[in-house]
C-alpha cells in the first residue's frame, strides 16, 4: 500500500510541474472603469519570440482582471522614457490595496508575490514606461507532497528492512525490476524525441511549427519578408501554397478548436514579382488599384475568390490587388506610392477595415515615423494562459498528429468528391431550434438556416469608443492623414481615390443577439466572449457600433472622396441567413468577398463607372505621362 501511496504522490509531483502555468495580462482585457485608458498594447518580435508590450501614457492606470484562488508571481519588465514612479496594487472588494511603490531610472525586472485574488490588478505609472510582458506565474507549492513522499518512502524501506524474510530471492524481484527498466526506458526515448524535436527548430514541419505559433514562438514562414519601408510584408515570386484548418479566433486562444469543424483549406499561394496576391503574368496597366489589409489579399481563400478578382469578373474591368496582411493606412500609402500610381489607374479603391485600421495606423507610426529608426516587426497575441507542459515539443507534436488524424478522418468519410466550399461550415453540423452559445461560439436559426460564429475579442472591444472618443484619439489623426495624401497623390496622376468601408465582424452580427437571448443570457454570452467579468453592456456596445463608420463617412464627405459603406448591405445578407465571416476567424469567407464585390459593382455602375468610362479614364491619363 505504501508502494501505491508513493507513485500516486510521485504522479501527482509530475502533473503539478507540469501543469504550472503563466497568466499573461493584455490590455484588451483591462477596459477602462470610468476613465479612458491612453495606454497602447503591441505586440514586438523580439529573437525567435514574440513580447507583449503595453506602452503607457504619462500618467495611467490599467486594470486587468485576475481570478486566481491561490499566490501567484506578478513578472514584469518596466522600461521608463526618463525618470517615473509606479505603482503595482490590487483592487477588490476590500478597495484599493498597495503592492509596491518604485522610482524607476532604468529598465527594472520586478518580481512581485501577489496573494489570492479575485478582482483587478492594477499597474500604474507617473512617466512614460514601457510593460514588457506583464504575466502572473502560478506554481502551487510542492513542499507537502515531497513531505509526503519522503515519509512514505521511508516508511516503505522501514517496512521492507525490518520484516520477517525481508530479504528476497532475486527471481522474486524481476517484475519490480522489469517495470522500472520499462519506466526508464520510456522516459530516456521522451527526452531524446524531446531534444531531437528542438534540435530541428526551423525545419520543423509546418503542422508541428503551427501548434507552436499560440505560445508565441516565431517560426519562419517563406512567404513573408522583412522590409525596412514596409515592416512584415509578402515576399515577391512566391510560389507555394497555402493550409489552413483553424481560423484567427480558435489560434489565438478565445475559441476551443472543436467547436467548428470542416476539411482543411489548402490552395495554391504565388505572389507577383513586387510581393502582391497577383498572377505573375498580369503586369501593364490596371484601371482599377485595390489597397487594404488582409480583407483585400484574402490570404484564407484562393487569390481568384478575393474581392478584387471577383469584381474584375463581374465588370470586366482591370483590377490590381495590392492589398497585404497586416497593411496599415501609411503601409497603404507606400504601397500606392511605390507601386500603384506608376501604373497610373483611374480609381483607386482603398478597403478601410474598422477591426483595426486604426490600431495599425499608431503601430506603424510607432514602429516605423521614428526619424529612420531600425523598423521592429510586429508580432501576434498568443494564448493568454500557458502551462508549462504546452512548451513541450512532444506535446505539439501529439497535437499536430491529431490535427492531421481528424482532418484526414474527416475527408475518409466523404462518399464522393465534392467542391471545397470556402465558407468554413461544418459539413455534418446540423440546423439548430433554439439560439445556443457554446465557449465563445454563437449558434442562432435565421430564416431556417443555423448561422455559427465567434468574434475576435480585440474587435468587439472596439465598439466600446463613441465617436467624440475616437474623433479625439492619436490613431485618427494618423488615419485621416494617411488619407488625406492618398487623396493628394492619385489626384496628382489623373485619378480618383475612393473609400470601402469594411466593418467588423461584431459589428454586421451585433444585431443578431437582439432577439436570439434574454438581457441576463446575452450579457453572459458577451462577458465570455471577451474573456471579461465586467464587459460593457450590450446597448453600449450598440449604441457605439456605426461610431466609425459615421466618422469616416463624415471625413470622406468633407474631402470629397466617394466612400462606399458595406455594413448595411452585409447585414441584410447575414439576416437573411448567409455567414458572410468564416465562424471561427474574424475574416470574410468566400461568400463574404463576393458580396463585396457584388455591392462594389452595382456601386461603380450607380456612378458611371462603368468599364468604358474606366477605360477611357485610364486611356486619358496614361496618354499624359511624361515621356
Amino acid at each position: 500500500m505504501a508502494g501505491c501511496a508513493a507513485a500516486i504522490v510521485t504522479i501527482l509531483l509530475v502533473r503539478q510541474w507540469l501543469y504550472a502555468s503563466t497568466y499573461r495580462l493584455y490590455l484588451e482585457d483591462a477596459p477602462a472603469q470610468g476613465q479612458t485608458v491612453l495606454s497602447r498594447q503591441r505586440f514586438e518580435i523580439v529573437g525567435d519570440r514574440v513580447e507583449p508590450q503595453i506602452l503607457s501614457a504619462p500618467a495611467d492606470r490599467v486594470a486587468f482582471p485576475v481570478d486566481l484562488p491561490a499566490p501567484s508571481q506578478l513578472r514584469v519588465r518596466a522600461v521608463p522614457s526618463a525618470d517615473a514612479t509606479v505603482e503595482i496594487a490590487i483592487l477588490d472588494a476590500g478597495g484599493r490595496r498597495l503592492l509596491a511603490r518604485r522610482t524607476l531610472t532604468g529598465p527594472t525586472d520586478i518580481v512581485l508575490d501577489v496573494p489570492p485574488l479575485s478582482g483587478r490588478l492594477e499597474l500604474a505609472n507617473r512617466g512614460e514606461v514601457r510593460w514588457l510582458d506583464p504575466r502572473l506565474w502560478r506554481e502551487a507549492s510542492a513542499v507537502p507532497k515531497l513531505v509526503a513522499l519522503s515519509l512514505l518512502v521511508a516508511g516503505l524501506v522501514a517496512a521492507r528492512a525490518f520484516r520477517p524474510g525481508a530479504i528476497r530471492p532475486v527471481g522474486t524481484r524481476a517484475p519490480l525490476f522489469a517495470a522500472l527498466t520499462a519506466a526508464l526506458t520510456a522516459l530516456v526515448c521522451f527526452l531524446v524525441l524531446e531534444a531531437g524535436l528542438r534540435l530541428a527548430g526551423t525545419h520543423l514541419p509546418a503542422w508541428i511549427a503551427e501548434e507552436r505559433r499560440d505560445l508565441g514562438e516565431r517560426q519562419r514562414d517563406p512567404r513573408w519578408q522583412d522590409s525596412p519601408r514596409y515592416g512584415s510584408r509578402l515576399a515577391p515570386g512566391v510560389r507555394t501554397f497555402c493550409e489552413w484548418q483553424h481560423g484567427d479566433i480558435v489560434r489565438m486562444g478565445f475559441l476551443p478548436p472543436g467547436l467548428v469543424r470542416h476539411a482543411p483549406y489548402r490552395f495554391p499561394f504565388e505572389t507577383d514579382p513586387d510581393g502582391f496576391r497577383n498572377p505573375a503574368s498580369s503586369g501593364g496597366f490596371e484601371d482599377i488599384a485595390a489597397l487594404g489589409d488582409s480583407f483585400t489579399d484574402a490570404m484564407t481563400l484562393p487569390a481568384e475568390l478575393s474581392w478584387p478578382s471577383r469584381l474584375a469578373e463581374k465588370t470586366g474591368v482591370r483590377v490590381r490587388n495590392y492589398g497585404t496582411a497586416g497593411f496599415g493606412p501609411q503601409q497603404e500609402l507606400l504601397a500606392l506610392r511605390d507601386y500603384a500610381l506608376p501604373r497610373r489607374p483611374p480609381l483607386v479603391i482603398v478597403a478601410f477595415f474598422a477591426g483595426n485600421d486604426l490600431q495599425d495606423a499608431e503601430r506603424f507610426a510607432d514602429n516605423h515615423g521614428r526619424g529612420g529608426a531600425p523598423t521592429s516587426s510586429a508580432g501576434w497575441r498568443f494564448k493568454q494562459v500557458i502551462a508549462r507542459f504546452d512548451q513541450l515539443y512532444v506535446v505539439s507534436l501529439r497535437q499536430g498528429l491529431a490535427t492531421r488524424w481528424r482532418e484526414h478522418a474527416l475527408e475518409a468519410s466523404r462518399k464522393a468528391p465534392t467542391a471545397v466550399a470556402f465558407d468554413g461550415e461544418d459539413p455534418t453540423g446540423r440546423d439548430d431550434a433554439a439560439p445556443l452559445f457554446d465557449r465563445g461560439l454563437f449558434a442562432l436559426p435565421v430564416r431556417g438556416r443555423t448561422l455559427r460564429f465567434a468574434f475576435l475579442p480585440a474587435y468587439l472591444n472596439g465598439l466600446r469608443y463613441s465617436t467624440e472618443e475616437l474623433a479625439a484619439s492619436r490613431r485618427w489623426q494618423l488615419t485621416r492623414g494617411a488619407y488625406r495624401e492618398m487623396k493628394a497623390l492619385v489626384a496628382a496622376g489623373g485619378g480618383e481615390l475612393a473609400v470601402m468601408f469594411v466593418p467588423s465582424k461584431a459589428q454586421v452580427y451585433l444585431p443578431l443577439l437582439e432577439d436570439a437571448f434574454a438581457p441576463e443570457a446575452r450579457s453572459a454570452a458577451l462577458r465570455a466572449a471577451l474573456h471579461d467579468p465586467e464587459a460593457p453592456a450590450y446597448e453600449s456596445l450598440m449604441a457605439h457600433r456605426l461610431a466609425l463608420n459615421g466618422l469616416m463617412r463624415d471625413f470622406c464627405s468633407e474631402e470629397g472622396i466617394p466612400f462606399l459603406d458595406l455594413t448595411p448591405g452585409l447585414e441584410r445578407e447575414v439576416a437573411a441567413g448567409t455567414n458572410l465571416y468564416f465562424p471561427d476567424d474574424s475574416h470574410w469567407n468566400a461568400a463574404g468577398q463576393e458580396a463585396a464585390a457584388a455591392a462594389l459593382a452595382r456601386w461603380l455602375e450607380v456612378r458611371g463607372l462603368s468599364r468604358g468610362a474606366l477605360t477611357a479614364a485610364a486611356a486619358r491619363s496614361r496618354s499624359q505621362r511624361p515621356s
